[in-house]
């Protein structure tokens, strides 16, 4: 492979830009070709990156020789069978989030790719988040104590999707950071959702995952909300925090709150017990912020160096599509939880 890894990108709309823009920052990657069957799409591109060469067929794209990695940035639908055709070319892949519709098909390709020595990123860009990042560490500490629940809460007016619902769009963000900061996947589902906007994808939802040892981890998404809201508060036996992505100052604040039983208050009867209610110091710590985007790209071309672990494999994304595919179900059974098939 060349020093310079050359990715090939497949999708030009909203995102695929962004994308673009932070591989051509990294020193070692740069975007040469692009593919998007939209000529609308590629000539406003065209205005923005003038030396990139630009196709209307992913097939040409994908099996150019002079290109290590295809980077899928089109609608969820497409991104299995793009990602198939790349890996089957002998190029590394990365597809952003959620990495398909189907968890046998992801699946399939993380055993393709092994087969063939290359690599999935799938792209959960949170996993890249500097205040995430120290979360995690906070909750391994085990300065908040035991964890016993999280709550998250994820809200704009738009931008409404046509090809997914709230959950997969929206929800499937909270879920990765979940099951990032435990180090788990939850074994249960459930799922109430609303459609005001269309009558076959869910604009608003409430999705609740439970883990081992009792952990529940709630989720409210939605695209009719007048407010943006990107927040997940974490409580724990002794301590507890809220993560506030829009906070740029601020974006992780430690409360050192709690509630249990007196010991010092004897009483003979449940109903009679005396709780104390601990209301302590609030710490905000400093954290550096940093671009997420760039640091998963750059995570990416690392990855496909061999000079790093995968953070957010295939087989991790893999993960998250089938536990996306258990809150469909529970959406049909009205909220019912259903398990995560293993």
């Amino acid at each position: 492979m060349n020093e310079k890894v050359n990715v090939g990108l497949v999708g030009v709309g909203r995102w695929g830009p962004n994308v673009i823009g932070a591989i051509n920052r990294l020193g070692h990657g740069q975007v040469a070709k692009v593919a998007d069957p939209s000529h609308q799409a590629l000539q406003r591109l065209a205005d923005r990156f003038p030396s990139i060469s630009t196709s209307e067929s992913a097939v040409h794209l994908i099996e150019d020789s002079d290109i290590d990695a295809i980077a899928v940035c089109t609608p969820v639908e497409t991104h299995t069978s793009l990602v198939r055709a790349a890996l089957l070319a002998g190029k590394h892949v990365f597809v952003e989030k959620p990495f398909g519709q189907d968890y046998e098909e992801c699946s399939k390709l993380c055993k393709l790719a092994k087969e063939r020595r290359l690599q999935i990123v799938v792209g959960h860009v949170f996993l890249f988040n500097e205040s995430i990042l120290h979360l995690k560490d906070i909750i391994q500490s085990g300065d908040l104590g035991e964890i016993l629940h999280l709550e998250a809460h994820r809200s704009n007016l738009g931008p409404v999707r046509k090809d997914v619902n709230a959950v997969w769009d929206l929800t499937s963000h909270d879920l990765s950071i979940f099951d990032f900061l435990l180090g788990q996947f939850p074994n249960e589902v459930s799922c109430l959702g609303s459609c005001q906007l269309d009558s076959k994808n869910e604009d608003t939802a409430y999705t609740t995952f439970k883990y081992k040892n009792g952990i529940l981890a709630h989720a409210q998404a939605s695209w009719l909300h007048p407010l943006k809201v990107r927040k997940i508060t974490v409580i724990g036996s002794k301590k507890m925090a809220l993560w506030d992505d829009l906070n740029l100052e601020h974006p992780v604040t430690i409360y050192d709150s709690s509630i249990g039983l007196e010991q010092a208050y004897y009483s003979d009867s449940f109903a009679s017990h005396r709780l104390s209610y601990n209301r302590g110091d609030v710490l905000m710590p400093n954290i550096a912020t940093n671009e997420p985007l760039l640091e998963e790209l750059r995570h990416f071309l690392d990855v496909v160096g061999g000079a790093k672990n995968d953070r957010s494999s295939g087989e991790y994304g893999s993960e998250l599509v089938r536990t996306l595919q258990a809150a469909d179900r529970s959406l049909e059974k009205n909220g019912m939880f259903v398990p995560v098939e293993r």
